[in-house]
């Protein structure tokens, strides 16, 4: 039995791969694709809101979907479409076909991320949920690293194809572990994801703080994915590889504080650890000010930002665990994703006007700026919540 529950958490951390494999490829191909299909860079941030007002949609109805069918299938059918929209997407000749085919794109991480977010907190200790998003970091290196190489040796379309079928692949692996899914019943679903209306949670104590922590943490994690590749071709004039490696770099470093975060959790409790990434942050935002000719500092200060944002997500989206009713948890989950996909897909985009509009030189100033906005918010949430505990029973902690 224990074998069996350990392999299916192998597979729930190899299904959020899927989530993140697409995520930073548009960023770090942008200056290629935009060339090729002939727009300006600007128009990225259409880009952006679209795949992200699909993922909003599929976001907020996930509790209700989760009420009518089971995680392991709503995770199936979504890594299936994510797959399928991007090798369609690598073959468009037009970007307004490329948005049209980007709609399944969103809806299908959306759905993965609130079905396996709550399942992970309902289920599971604060290392797990920071082990499931370092497998998100995975991907979300992996990508622009495939993107990076298709780029210098063919093209971004053979990185979009490639991209696509790994996540058929992982779509596969879902389909043939579904024996292995502990059976949700309906009764358990509809007690689970009860009906709980906007106003009751609206008034349930720290949500709405909750909810703008993520909307301004998820907005610093897409400005430093969409937007660093174009701040260091533009600015620093490098390469478009060159360029799309310090979105790697970022990535790379997500994904190792993400797995700290998980190491470090035996010691540390999740708030301490938010702390201590927030802090990060705002280190490297004050770091971007500094002018120097080599590389590999800039690298090293990207490498920072990402490593403070490894901790910031899991460790927030597993004390929901603690401060919120079982029956409030997917309804405040699905808020706070929806709100935090407004920092991807609202206040991204209108960044990339300034940027386009202004300069892009004043990329550093935004990431310090949201980052000390993020911590004043954190520190009250944390005051606000302390003395609350509706810690859920975690039912596996296979370590």
């Amino acid at each position: 039995m224990k074998k069996k529950a350990i392999l299916l958490l192998m597979v729930i951390y190899i299904s959020f791969i899927a989530l993140g494999l697409p995520d930073a490829l548009l960023g770090s191909a942008w200056n290629n694709i935009r060339s090729d299909l002939k727009v300006s860079l600007g128009t990225l941030g259409i880009m952006t809101f679209i795949v992200y007002l699909m993922s909003i949609i599929s976001t907020y109805n996930a509790p209700r979907l989760l009420r009518l069918f089971e995680t392991k299938r709503i995770t199936f059918v979504s890594v299936f479409l994510t797959g399928i929209a991007l090798i369609i997407m690598s073959q468009v000749t037009s970007f307004y076909h490329m948005l049209f085919f980007a709609l399944p794109l969103g809806m299908g991480a959306g759905a993965i991320d609130v079905s396996l977010n709550h399942y992970l907190a309902s289920n599971y200790k604060a290392r797990h949920m920071s082990y499931l998003h370092s497998f998100y970091g995975i991907g979300v290196t992996v990508g622009p690293t495939i993107m990076a190489y298709t780029m210098d040796n063919t093209s971004w379309r053979i990185g979009y194809i490639t991209v696509g079928s790994i996540l058929l692949g992982i779509a596969l692996l879902m389909l043939i572990s579904f024996p292995l899914w502990k059976k949700e019943s309906k009764e358990n679903r509809s007690e689970e994801h009860a009906h709980i209306t906007l106003k009751e949670m609206i008034q349930t104590k720290g949500s709405l703080l909750s909810v703008f922590i993520f909307l301004i943490y998820v907005h610093i994690e897409s400005l430093s994915g969409v937007w660093v590749a174009s701040y260091f071709y533009i600015i620093k004039e490098t390469s478009y590889a060159t360029a799309a490696l310090f979105t790697t770099s970022y990535y790379l470093a997500l994904t190792i504080g993400r797995l700290l975060s998980g190491i470090l959790s035996y010691r540390l409790k999740p708030q301490t650890l938010i702390k201590i990434g927030s802090i990060l942050i705002i280190s490297a935002g004050m770091l971007m000010f500094i002018n120097v000719e080599s590389l590999w500092v800039y690298a090293t200060i990207v490498f920072i930002l990402g490593l403070g944002s490894g901790p910031i997500y899991p460790n927030m989206m597993f004390i929901n665990s603690f401060y919120f009713e079982k029956k409030k948890m997917s309804k405040i989950i699905s808020m706070q994703m929806v709100i935090g996909y407004m920092g991807f897909g609202l206040l991204t985009p209108l960044a990339g006007l300034f940027f386009d509009q202004v300069s892009i030189s004043f990329y550093p100033i935004f990431i310090l700026l949201y980052g000390l906005i993020m911590i004043i918010l954190i520190y009250r949430y944390l005051h606000v919540m302390k003395d609350i505990n509706y810690i859920q029973p975690q039912i596996h902690d296979y370590t």
